[in-house]
Formats: C-alpha cells, sequence, structure tokens
C-alpha cells in the first residue's frame, strides 16, 4: 500500500481526528495532574490507536497506514539522534562534568537566575551548531539541569532556559531542518533569509533572558552543591571539548550522528585520560543475566519511553494525515484568504502553527503547507520568499514549543525527567512548557513585525540568487 492511501472511516473524515484528539486530551489530562512526560503518553496512544480501529472501515489500511507512519523518516532521525545524544550526555555526566560546572559557579559567583544565562546561551550554541534543538537538549540537560538547581536557580526556571536556548539555536541556525525546509519550499535564498530572521530572534532572545534572570532565582545553593563543589576537581571541565567537537564537526557540514559520534569519542577519551572512570564502566560482562553492562547500556535505557512515546505518536499522526481532512483544512482557508498583507501573513503564521500541533513536529508541518498554501497566498499577495520562509520558521519555534505533547518539547522533558530522577531532583510538571519565554517572546515578536510591517522586507531589499528545491 502507498503512504498516500486515504482511509475512509464510517463517520466520515472527523473520524481521522478522533486518535489524535483522543491521545492528545488524555496526554494533557494527566499533564494537568503532574503526571506527564513520555512514558505516560504510552496508554493514551495505546488507547487511541484501539479507539480508531472500529471507526476505520479498512482495518488492513488502517494498521498499514500506522507502520508507514512508524518508518517516516523524522521520527527515525529522531528516535536515532537521542539514543547517540544520550550516551554523550551520559558520558560528559559521567566523566564530572556537573561537578566542574558547579566549581566555575561557586569559584566565578555566577550563581542562582544568573547561571540561567549559560544555561541558555549553551543550548543556543549547541543547537545552531547541529541544528537540533533535540540534541542540545539530550546532550545538556543531564549535565546543566542538576548543575542550575545546586547552584541556586528554579528547577522550572532550569528546565525552560534549556528548551528556551535550544529553541534559540534552532531558529537562528542556518543548518536547521526547519531553515532548510522553509527556504527550500519558498525558494528563499538561505542567506538573505537567515540575515532578515536575525532582528527578530535576537530581540525575541533579548526578552527571553530578561525573564530568566528575573523569574528564575531559586531558594539558594543547594548543600549537594557546596559539597560537590568542594571536591570537584577543575579539570572536569575538559569534558567541554566533547561539546566542542561536536559543534565544530557539524558546523563543517558532517551529519549530525557523525557530529555526535565524534563528540562521544572524545568524551570517552577525556574521562579516560582524566580518570573519571574507567574502561570497564563503558562496557563490561555482567556477572549475571539483568545488570547493566556500563554507561553506554544505561544511558539507551534511559529514553526507552521516549521512543515508544515516538513510535505511537507517528502512528497517531498518519491515521490523521491519511484521512484527507488536512486537504479540506487548507482548501477552506485558501478559498476565504484575504486579500492584504498582514491579514495573509497571519494565516501563514497560525496555519503553520496549526498544522505543527496537528502533526507534532515542526519540519514536516512546513512541508504541508509550504507549497500548498504559503507560496501561492505569498505570491498572490506579493509577500517575498524570505519573509514567507521566516514566517513558518518562525511559527514553528513558538507555538510549537510550548505544547507538551509535540515531538519537540516531549524529547526536552524526557531529558529534564531523566535528568532529574538520576540527580535525585524533583521532576517539574510537564506543563511548565506552557510559560517558555523564548516561544512567547517569538510569538510576540512577530505578532508586533506582522502588524506594524517591522522587518518586513520589500523584494527590492533581496539578493536575485535564489535556492532551487532539490
Amino acid at each position: 500500500m502507498s503512504q498516500s492511501t486515504k482511509l475512509e472511516f464510517h463517520i466520515g473524515k472527523i473520524g481521522g481526528m478522533v486518535p489524535l484528539l483522543t491521545m492528545v486530551g488524555l496526554m494533557l489530562l494527566l499533564t494537568f495532574n503532574g503526571v506527564g512526560g513520555p512514558k505516560a503518553a504510552w496508554a493514551p496512544g495505546f488507547i487511541a490507536i484501539i479507539l480508531g480501529m472500529f471507526l476505520v472501515k479498512s482495518k488492513r489500511d488502517y494498521f498499514q497506514s500506522i507502520l508507514d507512519g512508524i518508518a517516516d523518516k523524522t521520527g527515525v532521525v529522531v528516535i536515532t539522534a537521542w539514543i547517540f545524544a544520550a550516551v554523550l550526555g551520559s558520558l560528559m555526566k559521567a566523566g564530572g562534568l556537573v561537578d566542574g560546572i558547579l566549581w566555575f559557579g561557586m569559584s566565578t559567583g555566577i550563581q542562582g537566575s544568573m547561571f540561567l544565562i549559560i544555561v541558555f546561551m549553551s543550548t543556543a550554541i549547541f543547537a545552531m551548531g547541529t541544528g537540533s534543538s533535540n540534541g542540545a537538549n539530550l546532550a545538556l540537560a543531564p549535565i546543566l539541569f542538576p548543575a542550575g538547581v545546586y547552584l541556586g536557580a528554579d528547577p522550572a526556571f532550569v528546565a525552560l532556559a534549556l528548551l528556551s536556548g535550544a529553541v534559540f539555536g534552532d531558529n537562528i541556525a542556518p543548518i536547521s531542518d526547519t531553515t532548510i525546509v522553509g527556504c527550500t519550499t519558498q525558494g528563499a535564498d538561505f542567506g538573505a533569509t537567515v540575515r532578515q530572521r536575525m532582528p527578530l530572534s535576537l530581540t525575541a532572545g533579548a526578552i527571553a533572558l530578561v525573564a530568566l534572570v528575573f523569574f528564575g532565582q531559586g531558594d539558594g545553593l543547594v548543600e549537594a552543591a557546596t559539597q560537590s563543589g568542594d571536591s570537584a576537581r577543575p579539570e572536569s571541565l575538559l569534558m567541554l571539548l566533547s561539546v566542542a567537537a561536536v559543534v565544530f564537526f557539524a558546523l563543517k557540514g558532517r551529519h549530525l550522528l557523525e557530529a555526535l559520534s565524534y563528540g562521544i569519542l572524545v568524551a570517552a577519551v577525556v574521562g579516560l585520560g582524566i580518570g573519571a572512570f574507567a574502561i570497564s564502566d563503558l562496557f563490561t560482562v555482567p556477572s549475571q543475566r539483568g545488570v547493566s553492562n556500563g554507561i553506554i547500556e544505561d544511558a539507551i535505557a534511559g529514553v526507552t519511553g521516549a521512543v515508544v512515546f515516538v513510535i505511537l505518536i507517528l502512528g497517531v499522526i498518519k491515521i490523521f494525515m491519511n484521512s484527507g481532512i488536512m486537504d479540506d483544512i487548507l482548501k477552506f482557508i485558501t478559498e476565504r484568504v484575504s486579500n492584504s498583507t498582514r491579514s495573509t501573513e497571519l494565516l501563514m503564521f497560525y496555519s503553520t502553527s496549526v498544522s505543527s500541533l496537528l502533526v507534532s513536529s515542526n519540519a514536516p508541518s512546513q512541508l504541508l503547507v509550504g507549497p500548498t498554501l504559503v507560496k501561492p497566498l505569498g505570491e498572490k499577495n506579493n509577500i517575498t520568499p524570505e519573509r514567507r520562509a521566516n514566517l513558518m520558521s518562525a511559527s514553528v519555534c513558538s507555538i510549537f514549543y510550548m505544547m507538551p505533547w509535540c515531538l519537540a518539547v516531549m524529547v526536552w522533558y524526557s531529558a529534564i525527567e531523566t535528568s532529574a530522577i538520576s540527580s535525585g531532583l524533583a521532576v517539574p510538571s510537564a506543563s511548565i512548557s506552557f510559560m517558555a519565554p523564548y516561544p512567547w517572546a517569538l510569538l510576540g515578536v512577530m505578532m508586533f513585525s506582522i502588524i506594524t510591517g517591522w522587518k518586513r522586507y520589500g523584494k527590492q531589499a533581496q539578493p536575485q540568487a535564489q535556492v532551487q528545491p532539490a
């Protein structure tokens, strides 16, 4: 069966929304009761799939759609990057990097909410270098979350600083998939698109940083910080070389998994070199079945809950996509569009947002609405390709990152949850994503830009060279 096979439901196309709404609704119910997270989404996803089976006419096509969704390239990339980044984060933590950062914070006095600037900038640099907010959170949360809490920052705002920094870095990264897809679908020039985006993104970033520093102060140094800081060795900071390796190779154009692999190798060599762990800590033959064989196994085991969530959500989303209801939504919007620039830009922004929420992923949502809605409307109303690409990118980097059921938010929360549990810290609620400073700031900046025309560039300001779709 082709992946484009349409599903027919006994109650019409609306039946394609039932599994998705069921899963999201049950996840939000758990989230608002403080028990959300990737593992908590297993039962909602399973219940949603079984429920949909009774509504569809062809059970064979229904379950084949689920398998097609699970096999989607987006999910495969996320799951694989998840595993590699988890191993990198575990090696850095085993190398004593948390204690090294505590030593640095206590030696320099950069503590409390001021430390959130380091958290924000670190994840931003990592995400900008790799083009992946997921990779930044998975690799750095095991280190920066406990360090920030120990140094006196509010746990919820440490988590939000990680999320905001990662989104900011992804938003301004020329190699981000959201930038690449946005430019490609609109025929926009990459350089001009990123240059025109910078004033908007940097303004939102500055607002987010102010909010983090102002609201992020906790109750002071945790006792464990003093004990760890006193015993920490400054050479543990050499583990940061692994982060530098990932960013360096990513900027050289290497595949994300290759860059993460080099980071893992550097982390292993440095950790062994400073005596933080032995080769037997990485891998050994356990004394009995069921006992861990080392750091690598523990790291991969820590993300299995999130991997199962990805499998379930991709299957449910494919049911929705194959129902054909998304095509009807896009047609409805196109037929009712206004001709004014302002209303067209608002429609582009929020249509992309809604699409990203429905498919729980940002780049695929751009692939969906970019050629079918954004490009024809933009050309009709003389909105430049670069502006259209930036509207789409800002859309999937704002509202999308506030919703706890979206894939990238689940990646972030899984990393926070795992880090908190392994460090003996309280796990923040998944609902804190609704307060993420950078997504809110970017939403506000973009609304101001759309309504007032600030940084809306005309065609005369655009370079002649444009990127052609591959």
